[in-house]
């Protein structure tokens, strides 16, 4: 399939012989006569490279660039600027806005042909490196996983054979007993499963621009009733209802899905529970300003050491000995992706063998 390339230009007769040479050059050549039809063409037909005059009436080059870096389906496109000026200080202040080269009017078939192809080539490779890092973290998965399942998929076919196998001789109350575990050995399969599709999406999704823009798009209108259901929810689960106390006065629309805002809280005080003992306290508090939604967790644990915070990736489980049955580890690295693709931000901070507090901040809307 032929490289789509976008060419932006006031000059017709310079735009129309850039066109022809690249067209003859055997790429799909797009043409718009000003900034505004060019920033506007570039998000319809999403183009492999974009050429741009800085000097043009209305928006000119550098307003043109400027604003396509801001939108996530052009923030890596490489633009290549076409300019009569050739200022230390113009090459400056291109380059700070993010372009990739210059090309200097008048300009040899040549020399616009080996800037294209050199800026297509690099882009070409950043792609197939992007591709391999997935094809990696695919790979790379599976050991982890089939670790961590083992147990409880072990437990569903024991009981179940148990209890096909012994059923004649077997009380109800016994056979309730057996399919009881089952039954939690399922819900915590389930709870695996759930994690790993979610880590594999989130990962996906770097190099997805098109659908991070799409989830940037969404909002969660109640963030406070999000947040104080989903951390009442986990407290029970784990039976620690008694422990948990929460503070929350948040009402703004967050610039989140409220299921992944739901995911942050869960992974946040379950983390918080699961390492630090009974009858100890953990504590949610959420608040907000104009620019941000702010939610802290802290809990009287374990803690954890400069070494095991900076190491955050999945499948990194601290202090095994303490919890082995949790398999995983998943979950700060959930909230750290998921907090990146929403552009928030965390900061974890943490005494071993006194406890440790996470804070997130989330953009409003």
């Amino acid at each position: 399939m032929a490289k789509k390339i976008l060419v932006i230009e006031d000059t017709n007769e310079v735009r129309e012989n850039i066109a022809e040479i690249l067209e003859t050059e055997g790429f799909e050549v797009f043409k718009a006569e000003n900034g505004e039809i060019g920033i506007s063409m570039a998000d319809k037909v999403q183009p492999d490279l974009i050429l741009c005059d800085i000097m043009m009436p209305g928006k000119d080059g550098y307003e043109v660039l400027e604003e396509l870096r801001k939108k996530v389906l052009t923030s890596t496109t490489p633009f290549i600027f076409l300019t009569a000026k050739n200022t230390r200080e113009d090459l400056r202040r291109g380059m700070a806005l993010g372009a990739d080269d210059y090309i200097s009017k008048p300009f040899t078939i040549d020399e616009l042909m080996t800037s294209v192809n050199t800026r297509l080539k690099k882009a070409e490779e950043f792609k197939k490196r992007s591709e391999e890092k997935l094809e990696e973290l695919t790979r790379n998965l599976g050991m982890p996983v089939a670790s961590v399942i083992h147990e409880p998929l072990r437990a569903i076919i024991g009981f179940s054979q148990m209890v096909m196998t012994e059923y004649p001789n077997m009380e109800k109350p016994e056979i309730a007993e057996l399919m009881s575990l089952v039954y939690k050995a399922g819900l915590k399969l389930n709870k695996i499963v759930r994690k790993t599709m979610l880590f594999y999406e989130l990962e996906a999704l770097t190099y997805k621009t098109r659908d991070v823009e799409d989830l940037k798009k969404t909002g969660c209108e109640n963030p406070s009733e999000i947040i104080k259901r989903s951390a009442q929810q986990i407290a029970t689960n784990m039976n620690r209802s008694e422990d948990l106390f929460i503070v929350v006065d948040a009402n703004v629309k967050a610039r989140i899905s409220c299921e992944h805002l739901k995911t942050i809280v869960d992974e946040l005080v379950e983390n918080a529970l699961l390492y630090s003992p009974r009858r100890s306290h953990v504590k949610v508090v959420a608040g907000a300003d104009h620019h941000r939604l702010y939610i802290t967790v802290n809990d009287e644990g374990i803690g954890m050491t400069e070494k095991q915070i900076a190491s955050i990736g999945a499948f990194t489980q601290f202090n095994k000995e303490f919890n082995q049955q949790e398999g995983l580890g998943l979950g700060l690295t959930l909230v750290k992706n998921i907090l990146n693709i929403f552009g928030g931000e965390y900061q974890i901070n943490s005494t071993p063998g006194v406890g440790t507090t996470i804070k997130v901040s989330i953009p409003v809307a």
